[in-house]
């Protein structure tokens, strides 16, 4: 009975993410299931607005809330209602953990991306992420508790994967950028490679004059050829 309350509860979070991105019409890669988790893929640009990608990320946990809701009103057991609460509320936390890549950890780095760099949000949650990692391991040392355990190495490969991809990710939000045609709100002066962000667009202080980002990113790729 767990294991199918788990699922249904999984597969509600997921279809949450899923037809959220299906209506921006972002393309789906693939979702994977994990016993305490999902991770859903996407195959949308870097420079997608952030409040699009917030809004994926975040339907999938109220997703699940309302189909525990729903669930609620059936004529379960006491001890299967118990059951019910008990795993909801554990894919819940689990999955709002400030830990990339979970659900909480991309929440945070897109808010992150607000307010700092592209390239240092990835610092910032790397660093959150460790912090945590290290947490669930003293758990485990404090409690024998092994999911602590699993908890770790499962997120730690992930983390590790993820982090093996930075230079990918860096080098595909600034291709993206010379190779189409974003309107953003914002702009920003700014006087290295390194402070480019997201949802915003750039001038160029380069020694005494200024260029538009479009004519430093042709300058970037030109260069390379």
């Amino acid at each position: 009975m767990s294991l199918f309350l788990c699922s249904i509860l999984l597969l509600g979070h997921e279809c949450g993410h899923f037809l959220t991105a299906y209506f921006l019409k972002w393309e789906t890669t693939n979702i994977t299931f994990y016993p305490f988790g999902g991770v859903a893929k996407f195959q949308n640009d870097i420079n997608t607005p952030l409040k699009e990608e917030i809004l994926v990320l975040g339907i999938g946990p109220v997703a699940q809330m309302i189909l525990y809701f729903f669930l609620k009103a059936f004529p379960f057991s006491n001890l299967h209602l118990s059951l019910l609460t008990t795993i909801h509320y554990n894919i819940l936390c689990f999955n709002l953990l400030p830990l990339y890549p979970l659900d909480g950890g991309r929440i945070l780095q897109c808010l992150s991306c607000y307010f700092f760099p592209y390239k240092k949000s990835f610092q910032i949650i790397y660093s959150l992420s460790a912090f945590f990692l290290l947490f669930f391991l003293f758990l485990f040392f404090q409690t024998n508790y092994l999911n602590f355990l699993l908890f770790f190495l499962f997120l730690s490969l992930k983390l590790y994967q993820e982090k093996k991809k930075i230079h990918y990710y860096i080098e595909r939000f600034f291709l993206e950028r010379y190779l189409k045609n974003y309107s953003f709100k914002r702009s920003k002066v700014i006087k290295k490679e390194e402070d480019f962000m997201r949802d915003c667009k750039h001038l160029i202080k380069v020694g005494n004059h200024y260029l538009k980002e479009k004519d430093y990113l042709k300058e970037k790729y030109e260069s390379e050829i």
